[in-house]
C-alpha cells in the first residue's frame, strides 16, 4: 500500500511538470541557449574551443545525449526538464515525510518549487545542482535521524561524493560550494554520530575521492583535447568581464510578494540557525543545522544576480526549515490537513489550467521551424523569424557572412543549422578576455553584415559602446525584422 501511494505521489509530479513543461514559449533566452550548447556538442563541436560556454559541461552533455537519441528538437529537453521537476519535487516530498509532516502537507514545498520555477522548465544547470543538493543533504539527514547502515559504508560516501563532483562539473561557483557544504555535512554527521576519529576519516577520505573523480576526468578532457586554455579563458578568466549586478534589495522593491520572501527567509535562517545552535546536542537542533549548511551552499547563486530566479534556487532548500521547526503533532490537526489541502489543489489549478490557458491564448505550436517544432511561439515571433532567416539565407547566398549582435541570434541561425563563436552570444561575460571591439575589428576584416538591435531594446550585459562605435565605422542599410542593418564599406 506503501509503494502505491508513493507512486501516485510521483505520478501526480510528473503530470503537473509534463503540463508546464508542454506549455513553454520560445521566449525564454536561457532555455535557448543551453539548447543551443547541448545541440553544439551533438553535432561535434567541442566545449570552449568551437562555442563559448561559461560553465562546466555536464548538464550540456546530458542534453546533447538525449539530443542524440531523440533528435535536435528544443522540446527534449522541456521534456527533460520535467523528469528532472519530478524527480526534485520527490526529494522535497520525502524530505518533508522524513521532517513528521503528513503526504498533504509534504505536497505543499514541491508545489511551491513547480510554482516558482514554472516557466523555467527545461534541463539546465541550477535545477540540477538543486537536485543533487538536496540528494546530499537527505543522506547526511536521513543517517543523522537513525538511519545510518548505509551512510557508514565507504562506497556509498563515494557515491555521494560523486554526486557532489558532478555539481562542480554542472556549474563550477554554485557547484563548489555546494561540495564544499557536502564535505562539511559529511563530518558534522560523523561528529554528530559518534564516529571515532578513524572512521571520521575513511569517510571523509571516501567522499573526498568522489568529489574529485568527475574534477579529474574533466580535467584529462581538457587535456586530451588541448581545450584547456580556452575553458581558462572562457569559463574562469573570463568572468571578470561580467559587469551586471542586480542586489537583493532591488528584488526586494520589485513587488510585495518578493517583499514578504526577501524578508521572511532571513528571519527564518536566524530563528533556526539560534535554535540549532541552542539545541545542538539535540537531534532537533542539529537537524536544523544540516539543513541551515546545505543550504548555505546555495547562497552563492544570489551574486552579482540576486533576481528572482537565483533567489529562488537559493530559497528551496531553506524552506525545508519550516516542517524541521514546527512539531509533527501540528500537521494532523484539522485546520492544518485543510489549509495544506487548499494550498495544493490552489497549486493545482494554477499549474495545469492557468498555465495552458495563457500559453494557448496568446501562441501557438510551432510547425514550421526547424528545431522549433512542437514549442509554443506567437504568430508575431515566428514572422520574425522567418523574416529574417530568408534574409540571412539570400545574404550569404551573395557571398555577405551575416552576424546578428543580439542574444537571440540563436533562434535565427538554428533553423538554418548555424552557429558562429561569440558573436551567437554577444554580450559581456561570455566572450573570455577577448574585448569586443577587437572581435568586432577582426570581423570586419571580411565582406560582413551585421544586425543590430535597435536601441530600445534593453539587454544587461550588452556591449553597447563597443557596437555604437562600429557603426560609425558602417554603412546603414535599412532594417529586417526588429534589427537594423549595417554592412562594411568595402
Amino acid at each position: 500500500m506503501k509503494y502505491i501511494k508513493k507512486h501516485a505521489v510521483f505520478i501526480f509530479f510528473l503530470i503537473e511538470a509534463l503540463v508546464i513543461g508542454f506549455f513553454q514559449t520560445l521566449g525564454n533566452t536561457d532555455k535557448l541557449w543551453n539548447y543551443v550548447f547541448a545541440e553544439n556538442i551533438a553535432s561535434g563541436l567541442l566545449p570552449y574551443r568551437d562555442f563559448n560556454l561559461l560553465q562546466t559541461p555536464f548538464s550540456c552533455l546530458v542534453n546533447a545525449l538525449f539530443l542524440t537519441i531523440f533528435g535536435h528538437h528544443v522540446v527534449v529537453i522541456e521534456i527533460l526538464g520535467s523528469v528532472l521537476f519530478t524527480l526534485i519535487c520527490m526529494r522535497l516530498y520525502g524530505l518533508c515525510r522524513e521532517l513528521g509532516a503528513t503526504r498533504i502537507a509534504s505536497m505543499i514545498i514541491p508545489q511551491v518549487f513547480l510554482y516558482l520555477f514554472c516557466y523555467n522548465v527545461f534541463f539546465e544547470y541550477s535545477c540540477l545542482i538543486l537536485f543533487l543538493q538536496l540528494c546530499l543533504l537527505s543522506a547526511d539527514l536521513i543517517a543523522l535521524r537513525g538511519q545510518k547502515k548505509l551512510w557508514d559504508r565507504p562506497l556509498y560516501q563515494l557515491a555521494l561524493g560523486v554526486a557532489a563532483g558532478l555539481a562542480i562539473l554542472s556549474k563550477q561557483t554554485y557547484g563548489v560550494f555546494v561540495a564544499g557544504v557536502s564535505w562539511l555535512g559529511c563530518l558534522y554527521t560523523s561528529v554528530c554520530l559518534k564516529k571515532t576519529k578513524k572512521e571520521t576519516g575513511v569517510l571523509l577520505a571516501a567522499r573526498t575521492a568522489g568529489i574529485l573523480i568527475p574534477c579529474l576526468c574533466f580535467l584529462f578532457y581538457l587535456l586530451i583535447t588541448g581545450t584547456f586554455a580556452d575553458f581558462w579563458d572562457m569559463a574562469v578568466a573570463g568572468i571578470s568581464t561580467f559587469t551586471s549586478k542586480y542586489s537583493y534589495l532591488k528584488l526586494a522593491q520589485e513587488g510585495w510578494g518578493e517583499m514578504a520572501a526577501c524578508v521572511g527567509a532571513p528571519i527564518l535562517i536566524f530563528v533556526s540557525l539560534i535554535i540549532g545552535v541552542r539545541r545542538r546536542k539535540e537531534l532537533y537542533g542539529q537537524t536544523l543545522l544540516v539543513i541551515l549548511l546545505y543550504g548555505a551552499g546555495g547562497l552563492i547563486n544570489l551574486y552579482p544576480l540576486a533576481n528572482s530566479y537565483h533567489f529562488s534556487t537559493t530559497l528551496i532548500p531553506f524552506l525545508l526549515l519550516i516542517p524541521a521547526l514546527l512539531p509533527a503533532s501540528l500537521w494532523q490537526k484539522r485546520p492544518v490537513c485543510l489549509l495544506g489541502g487548499t494550498v495544493v489543489a490552489a497549486a493545482l489549478c494554477f499549474l495545469v489550467v492557468r498555465i495552458p490557458y495563457d500559453v494557448t491564448s496568446s501562441n501557438h505550436l510551432s510547425t514550421t521551424l526547424d528545431q522549433f517544432e512542437g514549442v509554443f511561439v506567437s504568430t508575431s515571433m515566428e514572422e520574425d523569424i522567418l523574416e529574417v532567416t530568408a534574409y540571412v539565407q539570400d545574404q550569404q547566398e551573395d557571398g555577405m557572412t551575416v552576424y546578428i549582435l543580439d542574444n537571440r541570434a540563436a533562434s535565427y541561425f538554428l533553423p538554418l543549422h548555424q552557429y558562429h563563436k561569440y558573436y551567437d552570444m554577444f554580450l559581456l561575460g561570455n566572450l573570455g578576455t577577448t574585448p569586443p571591439e577587437e572581435l568586432l575589428e577582426e570581423a570586419c576584416q571580411e565582406d560582413v553584415i551585421f544586425l543590430v538591435p535597435n536601441s530600445e531594446k534593453q539587454e544587461w550585459q550588452y556591449p553597447r559602446s563597443a557596437v555604437n562605435t562600429l557603426k560609425k565605422e558602417l554603412l546603414y542599410a535599412g532594417s529586417v525584422g526588429d534589427f537594423d542593418v549595417y554592412r562594411t564599406k568595402g
